[in-house]
Order: C-alpha cells, then structure tokens, then sequence
C-alpha cells in the first residue's frame, strides 16, 4: 500500500499523496540518527541537526490537464516556502514535521503527460515528527462537590483541596515528559492551575475576549488582546514554580479553582511516526 502523506505549505496550500494522481513510493522520511559529539572519547552530546530526507513519488493522472496541473502545484507550492523562508508541514497520520522541498529530480515524463516520476528533496532543521493533543477545561461547578469528598494528595500544596476546586486528569500519551502550551481564557484574574505537582501561574488580569498562552517549547508568556495585539507577560509569571515544567508522561491530575477556562496542549516529538 503505497504512503499516505499530506505536504501543506506555509499559506495553508496542500497537495496529497495517495490520491488523485499523485502517489508517494518507498522513502526515508521514517528514518533516522542522531549525530552525537565527543571529548576525551566519551560522548558529550547527542543532537539531530539539519537533516536531508528524500521523497520518491509517480505522477499518474486521469489526463494531461490534471497531469500538468499537478506538476506545476508541486513546484510552486514549495518554492512559495523557500523564496520567503517559512517551512511547510509534511504529515502523516497524527504525526507532522516542518519542512522545505528543496530540490526536485524527474524521470518518465517525455512519453505522457499525465505520467511522471519525482524525487523530491526534503531538508528541515526541526527533524522530528510531532502530535499535538489539546485537553479543554471548562469552567463550572465540581461534580465532586460534595460532602466527604474533599482531597488529601500525598504532595504539598499551599492550600487544601477542599471542594471549591475542580479537580480533572490529563493523559500524556507519550514514553517521556513532553512540551506544551497552556492557554488560559479571560475573563479571569492570576490565571494559574496545577498539573501534578507543579503550579502554572502568571500575576495579570484578562479581560474577556483576551488569551494569554503558557508555550514551554519557545519559552515565551504571551497575552493576545482583543484587537490581535500581544504584551509579552515572562516577567508577571510566579517565579517560585518553573513555569516551563514539562508534562509528565502518563496520567496526572489538574486542579484549579473552576473560574474561568484553559487549553492544555501537549506537544509529543518523535524521531519516526508512530506506526499504526
């Protein structure tokens, strides 16, 4: 069965491989290795670098009109990325990796125009595959509010859990701990939550309508207004917890006081896609 693989470039312009005329073969995509670095012969570091894949696909259409319609998208689609410098995406399945087409190589297309064979040259600076995974927490009454059911967690917190908290789990399906991005929306006052034992928090006042997004991968704090301006908040974050803790693997509790809601997104990076 040949490989289902979307190419989406930077201006959300997608081109499909396994239908429609255009079919991926064997690749490398799924490949990979670790470069690695060394002193005193030990190794000191592992790093993935730039990395260049290949791509093998056929161009075998119904007629010459989507034939050569094809083969000018697949080389327009890409050059848009490489002119101005922002990757595309390659997908397969629930996996992505940013990408740029860079080269193209073609046999077979003199004798029809709806046949054609391409290898198309791959190279990222980001070569792992990614699976984003948002969790939605919705404010609103506990369903554990009852009495008898307040909470004794075998880690401190600097409060209890008594019943005015909403208690949900988040599940990293990942084999590690994984970065994230946390979305808190307004209108809400030192939006903060725990996931496990670690306390998100950031000392400033949403109004409704505003976001402010928690992104462990860039390191940024960053609040949108309702305009679409945004005020860079690392500085109004609760410096006691690491705001940038990472997701642990598994399931963990989240608990906050049920005022307002927030986006949990957990961002799983793999050196291959998970085969399904």
């Amino acid at each position: 069965m040949l490989e289902k693989i979307t190419y989406t470039n930077h201006i959300n312009e997608s081109l499909q491989f396994g239908q429609n005329g255009l079919f991926a073969n064997y690749n490398d995509l799924r490949d990979y290795k670790w470069a690695y670095q060394s002193e005193n012969d030990k190794i000191s570091l592992f790093e993935r670098g730039i990395k260049n894949k290949k791509l093998p696909i056929v161009i075998a259409c119904k007629s010459k009109e989507e034939g050569i319609d094809i083969k000018n998208r697949l080389m327009e689609y890409a050059e848009k990325d490489v002119l101005v410098k922002e990757p595309g995406t390659l997908t397969i399945g629930e996996y992505y990796m940013k990408c740029y087409i860079i080269g193209s190589s073609k046999t077979n297309y003199l004798f029809d125009k709806r046949y054609m064979e391409v290898t198309l040259e791959i190279l990222t600076d980001q070569p792992v595959w990614i699976k984003e995974t948002k969790s939605t927490f919705i404010p609103g009454v506990n369903l554990l509010n009852q009495e008898g059911n307040n909470l004794d967690y075998p880690f401190d917190h600097p409060y209890d859990y008594a019943t005015d908290i909403l208690l949900r789990t988040l599940n990293n399906t990942g084999f590690i701990a994984c970065d994230f991005r946390i979305i808190f929306y307004g209108e809400c006052e030192n939006p903060k939550c725990y996931i496990g034992n670690n306390l998100y928090e950031v000392f400033v006042s949403l109004e409704k309508g505003e976001y402010l997004t928690i992104d462990s991968k860039k390191k940024t704090i960053i609040l949108t207004h309702k305009d679409g301006s945004t005020t860079n908040c690392f500085k109004f974050r609760n410096k006691d917890h690491y705001i940038f803790e990472k997701i642990p693997a598994g399931e963990c509790s989240v608990t906050w006081d049920g005022d307002y809601g927030f986006d949990v997104v957990i961002i799983d990076e793999r050196s291959e896609p998970k085969w399904t």
